[in-house]
């Protein structure tokens, strides 16, 4: 799944992209606004865009002054899908959790880090996701392994995106929490999923 632009899953027009731009706020914006939020298409290609969405009565307009403004029409029936489909970030924190409700051995904090959690992945993008594991568990113990195994399964199903565990004890993750760079990036930009990320705070912070 590319997360910059996510419903070219259905098309890759301009279109799917003046739909995602509108769905992700409820408010009105203008031709030239949707284009710079797009970053590519030119305002005559999104106009045109606009118009033959406002024809199928998914985009409402109206005049402010002498300027067209355009809102998705939530009450539109594909106005779901769309909203849905637009914000594939959204759902998938909202789903993963549900591959780990039934650990039966549960982790310490499960994290989606990298360009996913960033809204920047595209369709050859990895799904980074970090598990921290007991001390009282064996990396190799079969039922810990089914456990991340069948999360990385869930996670690669629901995007496309391969899924790719970076998994550490929990006095791994304690030892190189301040030393090793990507524990640090997963501190400032990580979604969690599961537990808590305070073993990764610097100690001072975590007293604080």
């Amino acid at each position: 799944m590319d997360f910059r632009h996510p419903l070219q899953l259905i098309s890759s027009s301009l279109d799917t992209d003046v739909l995602a731009v509108l769905a992700r706020a409820d408010t009105f914006f203008t031709r030239a606004q949707i284009q710079a939020l797009m970053g590519h298409g030119s305002q005559a290609g999104v106009h045109r865009v606009l118009r033959r969405l406002a024809e199928q009565g998914i985009v409402n307009s109206e005049v402010s002054g002498q300027t067209y403004r355009y809102r998705l029409n939530r009450r539109h029936l594909a106005a779901p899908l769309i909203e849905t489909l637009a914000q594939p970030l959204k759902l998938l924190l909202e789903r993963l959790p549900s591959s780990l409700s039934n650990w039966e051995a549960p982790a310490i904090c499960v994290s989606v880090f990298g360009s996913v959690a960033r809204g920047e992945a595209g369709i050859a993008s990895d799904l980074d996701i970090l598990v921290v594991r007991p001390d009282s568990i064996d990396e190799d113990d079969p039922r810990w392994r089914e456990q991340v195994d069948g999360l990385a399964g869930d996670a690669t199903a629901m995007t496309g995106n391969e899924a790719r565990i970076l998994e550490y004890s929990a006095a791994e993750a304690t030892r190189l929490s301040t030393a090793e760079p990507l524990l640090q990036e997963i501190r400032r930009d990580g979604l969690l999923l599961m537990g808590s990320l305070a073993l990764l705070m610097p100690k001072t912070a975590a007293r604080a």
